[in-house]
């Protein structure tokens, strides 16, 4: 038996490696075959070749995005031999998943010929696709987009396009973020804002500006393509660069003059899905051999850029800009109870699902403020991202008669990953015993991130812990209410957890 697997979570440091070695440790367990790619920061490691796949019985990706190579599975999604799920779904039942596998390639293994195997498959498909309570899974078993199948599988396309968008967007926002908040840290208050006087620093400005400016045309180039592939990459860019910049649009204000608005993340994120759907129906198009050449290049790009381009520019980007307007205006304006309101849910939503989609919801929210020029939701998302795993670390090392030595050790790392503002440090803990640890790390992220937009705390880098504090704007209150979010986190913790049995107990 041999399965093959691919691990790609949307920033890829967590959650892609913790699945990869899950998955490896399972199969190892088994006596099976496999090999594990995982497409994260570092970029596509221990790379599945032709032969890999033509030879695996089973294919698991467990994804969040969507992954370079994906056509190599076509022909094992039409055997209904691919199972696609979450990477955090993966790290909730592993066994269960390859029980669920097991069973699959089990009647696959009994048809006798090629030539029943498009019956057959139909039957693996379903057996397949039944529910797994602890870890809920998609069996994809349809081929490439076809006329009239465009828009199969939107729901989880949009979550995985959105993921992508977000993944390839990290690294871009954190150089123009980083070198931003060094510069403009150098500079002294004026009227205007900031100044910076010192040559050196302002070609750091000069460098952070370029990320700033390039951060929406990635995102939407790269939503694009994780719906259509290569050809919706150029649109992608055109389209995002449209949304960033001011564009004329046919309204007009009280004194005539045409009223000109930019409508950033929101705008690129539309476009992005739009050209990612567009060109993904122009594949579907019949046409000849000649033409087909220079589809991909040419007609695709060009017709895709023009149409949306336009109803972009003449119906869309007004609405859409005054609503981004107006939503900056509002949070940019949040004071007292409105702003504890907002870091509450903020914090909440963060630690629910330690990494996953309601906490990338969030993080998703706070990075389209960063780009309208509003840092206050994102600095009390980052203060919550470190609270859980910090907060889990320090009660398994304090109540020892609460955690065992596994725990223990754990916690160690925990509290490294949460210095690093890596929140899925908490999911080891999280899956042991979700009653007692869900409680205590909501309420923690609650405070800490309710008291950093109470006051004021802005972070200027879409990444959290300690090791950001200095592209805040006060590193002693994003200190102060990361620990205080951490001890109440712990503290709640630590009472709820009960007591291990004395053979358990270390001390």
């Amino acid at each position: 038996m041999k399965i093959v697997s691919v691990c790609a979570c949307t920033v890829g440091i967590a959650h892609t490696f913790m699945a990869k070695s899950a998955i490896e440790e399972e199969a190892k367990k088994r006596g099976w075959d496999y090999k594990v790619e995982a497409q994260g920061g570092y970029g596509i490691e221990d790379e599945l070749d032709d032969d890999d796949v033509d030879s695996a019985d089973f294919v698991l990706l467990a994804v969040a995005v969507g992954i370079t190579g994906d056509e190599r599975f076509d022909e094992k999604r039409s055997e209904g031999k691919v199972i696609t799920m979450d990477p955090s779904d993966v790290l909730k039942d592993v066994p269960g998943i390859f029980d669920r596998i097991a069973n699959a390639c089990g009647e696959v293994a009994e048809v006798p010929a090629k030539a029943a195997a498009k019956e057959e498959t139909k039957e693996v498909a379903s057996t397949s696709s039944a529910p797994v309570e602890t870890a809920p899974a998609t069996v994809t078993s349809a081929e490439p987009a076809k006329k009239g199948n465009v828009f199969s599988n939107m729901g989880k396309d949009l979550v995985k396009a959105f993921n992508t968008g977000v993944s390839y967007f990290i690294p871009v926002v954190v150089i123009g973020g980083v070198f931003l908040a060094f510069s403009l840290a150098s500079g002294t208050a004026g009227s205007t804002g900031m100044v910076v006087t010192s040559p050196f620093m302002q070609n750091l400005n000069t460098i952070g500006m370029a990320g700033i400016s390039m951060m929406i045309p990635v995102l939407a180039a790269y939503i694009a393509y994780s719906i259509a592939g290569k050809p919706a990459l150029a649109p992608g860019f055109v389209l995002g660069y449209l949304a960033n910049n001011a564009v004329t649009t046919p309204i007009t204000n009280a004194s005539g003059t045409a009223v000109a608005v930019s409508t950033g993340f929101l705008g690129a994120m539309l476009l992005g899905v739009c050209a990612g759907y567009f060109i993904r129906w122009m594949k579907t198009w019949k046409v000849n051999e000649t033409v087909r050449t220079i589809m991909p290049v040419l007609i695709m790009p060009i017709l895709s850029t023009l149409v949306l381009g336009m109803v972009y520019i003449y119906v869309l980007a007004y609405p859409i800009g005054m609503f981004m307007n107006w939503l900056t205006a509002v949070l940019g304006n949040l004071q007292g109870g409105s702003a504890l309101v907002l870091g509450l849910v903020i914090g909440v939503m963060t630690a629910f699902d330690m990494g996953g989609p309601i906490n990338k919801t969030a993080s998703t929210f706070t990075m389209a403020m960063m780009t309208a020029g509003v840092y206050g939701p994102n600095g009390a998302f980052r203060v919550a991202v470190a609270i859980p795993p910090l907060a889990c670390g320090i009660a398994a090392l304090i109540a020892r008669d609460k955690f065992d030595a596994a725990d223990q050790q754990m916690g160690v790392s925990a509290i490294f990953m949460g210095l690093i503002g890596i929140t899925e440090g908490a999911i080891p803990f999280a899956v042991k015993d979700l009653g007692h640890t869900l409680p205590g790390i909501c309420t923690g992220c609650a405070v800490g991130a309710g008291l950093a937009m109470v006051q004021g705390v802005e972070c200027y880098v879409p990444h959290g812990g300690m090791i950001v504090a200095l592209a805040t704007n006060n590193v002693g209150l994003y200190t102060l209410d990361m620990a205080i979010g951490t001890a109440v986190a712990a503290i709640i913790l630590i009472a709820m957890k009960p007591k291990l049995s004395a053979s358990k107990t270390v001390k």
